[in-house]
């Protein structure tokens, strides 16, 4: 599979919120986004909202795990099989902070990995 049908675009960008129902009301009322939707997969609530095709995933911040990752927390990106997308970053030496995708249900998958700033980035399949 070519790198350019591997990779579809971006799925979303992650920013913590320290109150998040304050950081809904600003993004949906001050900046005009859309409220998609929300959902607490773990410990964590996470709201999606989207402005002109680009959306931004609201992540709770919970207890002292602040900004170990930064305001923004990561960028996630849309790959068509992540199972060779994570074969990809296996093969360009990239550091991995998972050792598999995660099933998030109804066939989506996760898995995050750094950049090399150290950044956080995740893979995303619907």
């Amino acid at each position: 599979m070519e790198m350019e049908n591997l990779f579809i675009g971006v799925e979303h960008i992650g920013i913590k919120a320290s109150e998040l129902e304050k950081a809904i009301r600003f993004y949906t009322e001050v900046l005009g986004f859309k409220y998609l939707y929300r959902i607490k997969p773990g410990e964590v609530e996470l709201v999606f909202l989207e402005l002109g095709g680009t959306v931004v995933e609201l992540v709770e911040v919970v207890d002292g795990h602040k900004y170990e990752d930064g305001v923004v927390n990561h960028l996630a990106i849309r790959v068509s099989d992540i199972i060779k997308a994570i074969k990809h970053l296996k093969a360009h030496h990239v550091e991995l902070t998972s050792s598999e995708p995660m099933s998030l249900g109804d066939g989506r998958y996760n898995f995050f990995f750094r950049g090399p700033s150290g950044e956080r980035l995740e893979f995303y399949q619907a």
